[in-house]
Order: structure tokens, then C-alpha cells, then sequence
């Protein structure tokens, strides 16, 4: 990596945090405005919902120990409780409901309303049924979890009822049969026939016995093995709805549209490629910002600010400008430069011609020449007639100075000549590139102290880029927020292509935020000039 690219790399990674604070300020009108629309309706469609109300029954899944460790028997809990929490949704369970507690609904949209879910880590599932009617919601909870305790025990309970069915058969047999054996012992006299019923007694009440005790047996497996579903916390009627919750909705889509609406700011910000700062001009363009001119009313005469308001502080401006482009030709007198923009409608015929008023009020014999050969806007600065001007020379059989002075300068002001561009050619850039051009461009050097000239934007025309090498320098209008940094680009690149000297850039805001945007950025003037003239003033 290059020492250039680095130093871009870092320039682009430098972040200024009064940027961000300026675009939140100036854009808060709308932040504000789109969090209350989206909070107000958020407020407006929770308050028409239906309300929904919650019930949540916790249920104990009951394991009996079977002489396994403590932690297999709750491996096995949970695992039996994940079990259960699917079986609670099954089509026959909801039917069953559905019919013990009267509803007129389908399976599938009980189901719609019940979620069932095992704890972690516990033997607990907790049941929660959402319903509009908050006292069907609990009934509807602890009547499903009853259901399904019965039909836990008694699906458990049919695996030992055929062994204890035979079992109780067998016992009643054998209970018989003692019986008769007793009856027989009753009337039989002691002998050999008593002996042998009492030897037969003593059998049967043997496998009664251990009869009894298998059928013991199979009591206690039944009760070591049978796991219950027990309610451990009822559901209770809910009192307040979980949706919606008009406070909560309200906030929530306050922040969502004060996000949204944040980062569509800051993506358009990001996404727009105009100049918007001094500092943009002096880190991207590399050229020094000679003024900061700001925005003013052009109407009802102040076009010409610099002659009707000599004591504002816009006039105050092009006089500091007048100053920094005085002192930005180093080598040589600045005696004649060209003023020009990228685009169109960015200021430079304002800036030209207020720049023309400030150097004659200084005492310097200047020259306002209007060279835009297709839309030219001096003469309706001036007030002035365009019915004969600088195309009128071409026609002139005489070149001399003389001519030109008593025909077609006007003088508007003291110290003041203009030159408009009398009526427009067809062919205007062959004339100011034709010979006769340059030579009334020497002559007019050497009759005056400042030479003006304003021309058409250089990416509209190629006239600024075909005149400035004749001139001591060209001043570049930048309009921030409509010059494009890509146009801006270009523009020097064409007139640093035709070894012209660009003294520097000179901005100006085209709209009242001006004043705003420049005191945000630290580059305010026009303040501290109206209290000083309003103190002047009192005085």
C-alpha cells in the first residue's frame, strides 16, 4: 500500500461526530415525526385488537424410584416429561376435551391454542392455553391436564391387569376349595379320612398363600412403576391480557421508527456523493477554500448584495474572499482570473459579479467581462441592456481599446466597467477560442487592474476550460449539497489538463440552511459580522 492510498484509507476511516449530531438535528423534524406516526398507530391498532388472555397450568411428573441412581432416575424423569409434553396435544386428548367441557370448536383449533412444553432440568411441564375468554383459558388448561393424568394411570395400569385378573381367578379357586375342604373336616370323625383331608388342607392354604403373594407382588411392581401426572400449580383466571399490550407496542414501534428512519437518513447520507463540508473540499479536492459565501435573497434587487448592502455580512464575506484570492497567487499580482462551476445553478455568476463591485470599491480599476455565450446572466445583475457586448466586437471593423470602451462598456459603478456578451452567436465556441478572443483578452489585461471573466459551467461547455490558460488563475464555485464529488473531480481534472493555475474554491450555500450547516461544521462567519454591526449600528 502506497503512503497516498493510506492516508485516503485514513481519511475515509476518520469519522466526525458532528456530522452524524448535524443530520440528526437537521433531519430531527422528520425523526420526530415518523416516531410519533408509528407509536401512534402501534397505540391505535392495540386498542382495536381483540384482547387475549393467558392461563398456564404446571404440571409434576411423579417417577417412582426403581433402585437407580439419583441421576438416572431424573434422566429418566425428563426424559418422560418431554414424552408427556408431546402426548398432551394428541387429536383423541383434545377430543376428549373438547366433548367434557361442551366447546364447539375442532381439535385443530384447540390445539392452535394450547402450547405444551417440559422445564429444563426439571420434571415439570407447564402447560399455557391463550383464549379471548379468560375464564375459558384456565378451565380449558386444568381439565387437559386432568384428562390426561387419568389416562396416564390408567394406560399404565392395563400392563399388570391381566396378571392380576389371573391371579384374583386362582385366589377365589383355591379359597373355594379350602372352604369345601374345611365343610368335609366338619363331620369327619379322626381316622385315616381325616388325616388326609387335613394333609390336603394344609396344600391349598400353602398355594393360597403364595398365591396372595404374588398377587402382593404384582400390587407393589404396579405401584413402583406407575408414574402420575399431578396437577403442582393450577391454572388461575388471568386478569390482565399478554396481547396486546398497548404501553409495550407503543414503545416498540417508537424505536422501530425512530431506527428505521435514523438509518435511511444515514444510508442517504452515506449514499450521496455531494460535497457538503469545507473539509470534504480540502481532503478530497486538495484545494484550498478561499470564502464561504452565504445564502441570501437575490430578489427585490440584492442579487447585487456587495453594492446595495455594502455594511452586511455577506458583503463582509466577498470582501475576506477578495482578500484570500489576493493572497492566493503567490508567485505573481493576481490581475485576472475566471470563475466557473461544475453545473449549472451552483452561484457562479453571483460570485463573479459581487467579487467585480468589491475589487472596484477596493480602488482597482476592474473589469466585469460576461463570457457565457449561451445563458448569460450578468447584464440582469447590472440591470444593464445585452444589445451590444462582447460578440459585438467580433463584427467591429476597428480592435482598438478606444472602440471597445466608448461603445460597449458600461460602468455601473465607480472604478466599475462591464462587458455583457451582446446577442448570442451560434457558434459560441469557436469565438472564444478564436485568436481575435485571446487578442481582446490581452488588450483588456493591459487596460485594467482586475479582469473578471464569467463563463458556463465546464462540464456543460468546454469555453472555461479554453479561456482559463489566457488568465492569471480560475476560482471554482462549490454549491454543498448539489456539487457532486464525481462532477467536482472532473472539472479539475479537464482545466489541470489545459495547465491552468486554480487558485481555490470558493462555496456557496444556495439555500437558507446555509447559516446552519456552516456554524455546525465550524465554519460560521456571518454571526459574529451582524453583532458586530448591530452594536456599530446602536452606536
Amino acid at each position: 500500500m502506497d503512503m497516498y492510498t493510506f492516508e485516503n484509507s485514513q481519511q475515509e476511516m476518520n469519522i466526525d461526530p458532528k456530522k452524524y449530531i448535524y443530520l440528526l438535528w437537521q433531519w430531527s423534524w422528520l425523526i420526530i415525526l415518523c416516531t410519533l406516526l408509528a407509536a401512534v398507530a402501534a397505540f391505535a391498532i392495540s386498542q382495536r385488537v381483540t384482547p387475549v388472555y393467558q392461563a398456564k397450568t404446571t404440571v409434576l411428573v411423579d417417577v417412582p424410584s426403581t433402585g437407580t441412581s439419583e441421576v438416572a432416575a431424573l434422566q429418566a424423569s425428563e426424559r418422560l416429561s418431554r414424552t408427556y409434553s408431546e402426548m398432551m396435544t394428541n387429536k383423541t386428548l383434545l377430543r376428549e376435551t373438547i366433548d367434557t367441557l361442551g366447546l364447539w370448536m375442532e381439535p385443530s383449533q384447540l390445539a392452535d391454542m394450547i402450547t405444551v412444553r417440559s422445564l429444563p432440568n426439571t420434571q415439570l411441564i407447564e402447560v399455557q392455553v391463550e383464549s379471548t375468554n379468560p375464564q375459558a383459558a384456565a378451565t380449558i388448561a386444568n381439565t387437559l391436564v386432568a384428562i390426561f393424568s387419568d389416562e396416564v394411570r390408567q394406560l399404565q395400569s392395563s400392563r399388570f391387569d391381566l396378571s392380576r385378573t389371573s391371579i384374583e381367578a386362582q385366589l377365589a379357586e383355591v379359597e373355594t376349595q379350602i372352604n369345601e375342604t374345611n365343610a368335609q373336616l366338619v363331620g369327619e370323625p379322626p381316622g385315616d379320612g381325616r388325616d388326609r383331608l387335613e394333609t390336603k388342607l394344609t396344600q391349598q392354604q400353602q398355594v393360597y398363600a403364595t398365591l396372595l403373594g404374588s398377587y402382593e407382588q404384582i400390587r407393589l411392581s404396579e405401584a413402583q412403576s406407575i408414574s402420575n401426572v399431578v396437577i403442582y400449580d393450577p391454572a388461575s383466571v388471568p386478569e390482565n391480557p399478554v396481547r396486546p399490550r398497548p404501553l409495550m407496542n407503543t414503545a416498540i414501534a417508537g424505536l422501530t421508527g425512530f431506527l428505521l428512519v435514523t438509518g435511511g437518513i444515514f444510508a442517504y447520507d452515506a449514499l450521496d456523493d455531494t460535497l457538503k463540508t469545507p473539509d470534504d473540499i480540502k481532503d478530497k479536492l486538495e484545494l484550498p477554500v478561499l470564502g464561504i459565501i452565504d445564502s441570501f435573497q437575490q430578489d427585490d434587487g440584492n442579487a447585487l448584495i456587495a453594492a446595495k448592502k455594502p455594511r452586511s455580512p455577506i458583503t463582509e464575506e466577498f470582501r475576506t474572499l477578495r482578500t484570500n484570492l489576493l493572497f492566493a497567487s503567490i508567485d505573481r499580482d493576481l490581475r485576472s482570473f475566471l470563475v466557473t462551476s461544475a453545473e449549472p445553478t451552483e452561484g457562479k455568476t453571483t460570485i463573479a459579479a459581487n467579487l467585480a463591485v468589491v475589487f472596484a470599491q477596493s480602488g482597482r480599476d476592474t473589469l466585469l467581462i460576461d463570457a457565457d455565450l449561451r445563458r448569460p446572466e450578468v447584464h440582469n445583475r447590472f440591470d444593464l441592456s445585452n444589445q451590444d457586448g462582447l460578440t459585438s466586437l467580433f463584427f467591429r471593423q476597428s480592435n482598438s481599446p478606444e472602440v471597445a470602451h466608448s461603445t460597449f462598456l458600461k460602468s455601473p459603478f465607480e472604478n466599475l466597467r462591464v462587458l455583457t456578451t451582446g446577442k448570442l452567436p451560434p457558434n459560441p465556441s469557436e469565438i472564444l477560442a478564436s485568436t481575435k478572443m485571446k487578442d481582446l483578452i490581452e488588450t483588456f489585461k493591459s487596460e485594467t487592474e482586475m479582469l473578471i471573466i464569467d463563463t458556463p459551467p465546464v462540464l456543460a461547455v468546454t469555453d472555461a476550460v479554453v479561456l482559463s490558460p489566457q488568465l492569471d488563475g480560475v476560482l471554482l464555485v462549490v454549491a454543498p449539497g448539489k456539487t457532486k464529488m464525481a462532477a467536482a473531480r472532473n472539472m479539475i481534472e479537464q482545466l489541470e489538463r489545459s495547465k491552468t493555475k486554480i487558485l481555490g474554491v470558493v462555496i456557496k450555500f444556495m439555500d437558507g440552511r446555509g447559516r446552519r450547516y456552516a456554524r455546525r461544521y465550524g465554519y460560521a462567519t456571518r454571526s459574529e459580522y451582524e453583532r458586530y454591526y448591530q452594536s456599530d449600528d446602536e452606536d
